[in-house]
């Protein structure tokens, strides 16, 4: 009995010291984590407007509350207003998918860019390498969509999450 009970407190603070040492590397890492998620999301903001990695943008995000997420407006170093991204996550039955759509002062789509999603690897891979780049280059009131992907779902939710950015980028920011 005394040798379980040994054990007992062994494995007890094995595991409290275990517990301690993982908030401790949490709390020391938040900092670099919370970068790097900045990151990679302005990675995709150059990305969405064909920009090189070492170009400066500077950028104002606006919370919207229709079906979009974020409205980000990203701006050259002269202040100049290069575009504006939509942001959005959309739920299906496989997941969560969020997207970005990049949108060019002249109302052209210049990039969707899908930036997590929690779907299908292979679906997702099939639209990314497959489809989405198809709306690159199509002017935001009149969108072509292609019916037949393989991957319904996923692709639904990149469509309707194009659709609402169009549709705010001509109500809000069109002519």
């Amino acid at each position: 009995m005394l040798g379980k009970l040994k054990i007992a407190i062994v494995l007890l603070v094995i595991g409290a010291l275990s517990g301690i040492i993982i908030y401790g590397i949490n709390e020391l890492t938040a900092e670099t984590i919370e970068q790097n998620k900045i990151d990679r999301e302005v990675s995709y903001y150059k990305d969405l407007f064909g920009l090189s990695e070492d170009e400066t943008i500077t950028y104002d995000s606006i919370d919207l509350d229709n079906n979009l997420d974020q409205e980000i407006i990203i701006y050259n170093l002269e202040g100049n207003i290069i575009g504006y991204i939509y942001k959005a996550t959309d739920k299906n039955n496989y997941g969560d998918v969020t997207v970005l759509v990049g949108i060019s002062v002249d109302g052209d789509i210049s990039n969707v860019v899908i930036s997590s999603s929690t779907d299908t690897p292979t679906f997702v891979q099939t639209i990314k390498s497959k489809y989405i780049g198809n709306f690159s280059g199509q002017s935001v009131d009149d969108i072509s969509i292609d019916a037949h992907t393989g991957a319904t779902y996923t692709y639904t939710s990149v469509v309707d999450i194009v659709e609402a950015a169009s549709t705010y980028y001509l109500e809000s920011r069109g002519e």
